[in-house]
């Protein structure tokens, strides 16, 4: 049984409103900002190192204020480009993957962003609505026919070893979220990566950590088919490599 959810708040925006950074990011950003202001008792001091690290709720959710980049139980969907720039009465689809246990705490997500939908966002109080939120159980859904590559839509952080890095994580996000009961399989099959260098100039700031936000994009050519893995269902639901939860590593499959 797959333990991984989706929810998504299709907003309204009031205002004309650009941003500085992808919407998706902007808001991904601003929710957990303020969740640490709601949950963090010892604001001043990092998740690492502080006493209460073990059982904070901030910390759990953020994987120690995304020091943990890789171990984010809540992924934020994003298209490789978003434009920045809303009119009023522009729609934004927000969505969010979340991973096994992590479901429990989503009343937070709801709390803050109704909270911002009163007030407004930043200084400004730009002015949006959220008109529908819909949420819902992922299933696996497999095709016919082996697989025989993969499609890296939205950056991947690394070219070799892709599916031994991608099972260690696996094992850590399971064991810590209890997202699957499955045994998540190795794949050993040999590949070819054709991709091409992704980099955008700014680096991304949340949390403790700093992101250099570049990576590869392309298309995965395995030596010989393989047929379908659990491994292969959980990426191509949450994204491949160390910053999945920020859009990376995106993934459609290739079948023979």
């Amino acid at each position: 049984m797959l333990n991984i959810q989706t929810i998504t708040y299709q907003i309204k925006f009031l205002d004309d409103l650009t941003f500085r950074e992808e919407p998706e990011i902007a808001f991904y950003k601003t929710i957990f900002n303020r969740l640490k202001n709601i949950l963090c008792i010892n604001i001043k001091e990092e998740c690492i190192s502080c006493s209460y690290n073990k059982k904070c709720l901030y910390s759990y959710l953020t994987a120690a204020d995304f020091l943990y980049i890789e171990n984010l139980p809540v992924k934020v969907h994003r298209p490789l480009f978003s434009k920045r720039l809303m009119k009023a009465g522009d729609i934004l689809d927000l969505k969010f993957t979340i991973l096994g246990d992590a479901i429990k705490h989503v009343d937070f997500i709801d709390f803050i962003l109704k909270e911002f939908e009163a007030r407004g966002l930043y200084r400004e109080n730009y002015r949006f609505m959220v008109i529908n939120r819909t949420i819902g159980q992922l299933y696996i859904t497999r095709g016919d026919g082996e697989i025989t590559g993969l499609k890296i839509i939205t950056p991947i952080d690394v070219k070799e070893n892709i599916f031994i890095r991608e099972k260690e994580k696996l094992d850590i996000l399971n064991r810590l979220y209890n997202m699957t009961d499955n045994p998540i399989d190795k794949i050993d099959i040999s590949y070819l990566f054709d991709g091409v260098k992704f980099k955008v100039h700014n680096p991304l700031r949340i949390g403790r950590n700093r992101i250099i936000q570049e990576g590869y994009i392309g298309q995965i050519k395995f030596n010989k088919p393989i047929k379908e893995t659990h491994m292969l269902d959980i990426i191509s639901i949450i994204g491949a490599g160390r910053y999945y939860a920020i859009g990376g590593g995106a993934i459609e499959v290739y079948r023979a």
